[in-house]
């Protein structure tokens, strides 16, 4: 799909991480707008005032991000595709060109996101006399420490947000796992043409038997789909009741609407949230 002018709704401010996967996924001709929380996304792509929203649904060190499969199950919107972003921090603050173990003796806080923080510790450990504080998101903080103008604060974010918000970086790549990558869901409301799809994402409940998960799912080791993906979640209004989220790969010749009814069978309610084309982790 070739996108132009279209409305893209991302969490958090220019130079996220959820706007540089939207930027790199749509490319730069389109127009980003930004909120301050995931239940805005789904909710303006739900009315349509918005034509695509990417959300972040896990990430290969922390986990699933649970807001947002319960997001996906709460709103009427379909996934259409995904994309996944290789995260790398940067240690940024104001200019002031100084060496770096001059540099970092001035700085008393750390500001970011506190998954930032987490993925950065053993680079924090280093020095201890810094207090870390948790903010809203990685993009959010370096536009702080830009407004705020002092040499004794700095922020966790990325490569992109020194040159949005003019600042220096003092560190680089100082996350502690280079293989740290988020999947975004690509969300709509509208019907999208998708080209060679080869995943799907469905949510489920199942009846309170012995063995109804097995038989939901042997389907799919029947005909040699692969699931990448399986996590369990509460509903709410029905106490110690879930429902289930799952990825799968499946190849071009099977019959995908018949292994579907077929599974249909083993479920209370299913929800097909989307069948796209695969990302690739780069």
């Amino acid at each position: 799909m070739r996108f132009k002018n279209k409305k893209i709704v991302y969490q958090g401010v220019e130079g996220s991480y959820s706007y540089l996967a939207g930027r790199n996924y749509f490319g730069s001709q389109n127009i980003f707008i930004g909120v301050d929380n995931f239940k805005k996304i789904f909710k303006e792509v739900e009315s349509r005032k918005m034509d695509f929203g990417i959300v972040p649904i896990e990430n290969s060190i922390a986990g699933s991000i649970y807001e947002n499969l319960d997001n996906l199950n709460k709103f009427k919107v379909k996934v259409i595709g995904e994309y996944y972003l290789k995260i790398k921090h940067y240690l940024l603050g104001i200019k002031a060109n100084l060496p770096f173990n001059l540099r970092i003796k001035y700085i008393k806080k750390i500001f970011s996101h506190p998954k930032a923080l987490e993925q950065c510790n053993k680079f924090l450990e280093k020095y201890p006399h810094i207090e870390k504080i948790a903010y809203s998101d990685t993009a959010s903080s370096a536009k702080l420490v830009s407004e705020l103008n002092d040499i004794t604060i700095a922020c966790i974010a990325s490569k992109e947000c020194a040159k949005i918000y003019n600042l220096e970086i003092l560190a680089k790549n100082i996350q502690d796992n280079d293989n740290n990558f988020t999947r975004f869901f690509i969300i709509s409301s509208k019907k999208h043409k998708i080209i060679r799809p080869n995943k799907a994402s469905i949510i489920f409940t199942l009846p309170h038997i012995p063995g109804s998960l097995y038989n939901a799912l042997k389907i799919f080791a029947d005909f040699k789909i692969n699931l990448t993906k399986i996590e369990s979640r509460p509903i709410p209004e029905k106490p110690f009741e879930y429902f289930f989220f799952i990825d799968f790969i499946f190849p071009k010749n099977i019959n995908l609407n018949y292994i579907l009814r077929e599974f249909r069978k083993k479920v209370n309610k299913i929800k097909i949230l989307g069948i796209y084309k695969s990302g690739e982790r780069r």
